[in-house]
C-alpha cells in the first residue's frame, strides 16, 4: 500500500491493513491458497452507521469488512458465528472474525481462493464491483435497467415492420 492510499484510508482501516500484511508475510505466504501477484489492499471503505465498509482483498480472500470504527475488544466466543448485517442490496449473513491486534470485526466472504485473479487490478475491479452491487438498493438497479431498455428499444415494434427489416431506434 502507498503512502498516498493510506493517507485517504481511516486509521482503523490501515491499522487492518497493516495487520493483515503481517497475517499474509508470517502465516499465509507459501500455502497452497496464497496467490503471490496479489497483495493486501483495502477498496471503497467509506463510513457505515458506526462502521468502515469495504472490501479487503489478500492474496487468499476478498471479504467485504464491516470494521467498527471504535476498536471492539476481541471476543473469542463469536469467531465464525453467522450474523445477518442489512446492506442496501438487501440482508447479508457475515461471519464474526478479528484478532487482538484489529479487535472484532464482521466479514462476508465473495473469493476464496484468489486463483481466479491474475493481477491485482482484476481483483480490484471484483472488489469495486461486488462492492457497488452491495450499496445500490434493489430499485434503483431495476430503476436502472427498466430505463435502459426503454431507451434502446424500438419505437415502432409491430412484427410486419420488422419482418420488413422496418426497425427504427
Amino acid at each position: 500500500m502507498t503512502d498516498h492510499e493510506q493517507s485517504d484510508l481511516a486509521p482503523r482501516v490501515v491499522e487492518m491493513v497493516e495487520r493483515f500484511q503481517i497475517i499474509g508475510e508470517h502465516s499465509m505466504q507459501g500455502l497452497p491458497v496464497y496467490n503471490e501477484n496479489l497483495r493486501v489492499e483495502a477498496i471503497g471503505f467509506q463510513s457505515y452507521g458506526e462502521n468502515y465498509l469495504g472490501v479487503l482483498v489478500t492474496p487468499w480472500f476478498m471479504n467485504v469488512i464491516l470494521l467498527p470504527q471504535d476498536k471492539e475488544a476481541m471476543d473469542y466466543s463469536l469467531v465464525a458465528s453467522p450474523t445477518d448485517e442489512t446492506l442496501p442490496a438487501g440482508t447479508w449473513q457475515f461471519m464474526f472474525g478479528g484478532d487482538e491486534e484489529v479487535g472484532l470485526y464482521k466479514s462476508l466472504s465473495l473469493h476464496s481462493p484468489m486463483f481466479a485473479f491474475k493481477t491485482q487490478d482484476l481483483a480490484r475491479i471484483e472488489a469495486k464491483r461486488r462492492l457497488d452491487s452491495l450499496m445500490t438498493p434493489p430499485a434503483a438497479v431495476s430503476d436502472e435497467l427498466s430505463q435502459r431498455s426503454r431507451q434502446q428499444a424500438p419505437a415502432d415494434r409491430s412484427r410486419r415492420a420488422f419482418l420488413r427489416g422496418h426497425v427504427s431506434g
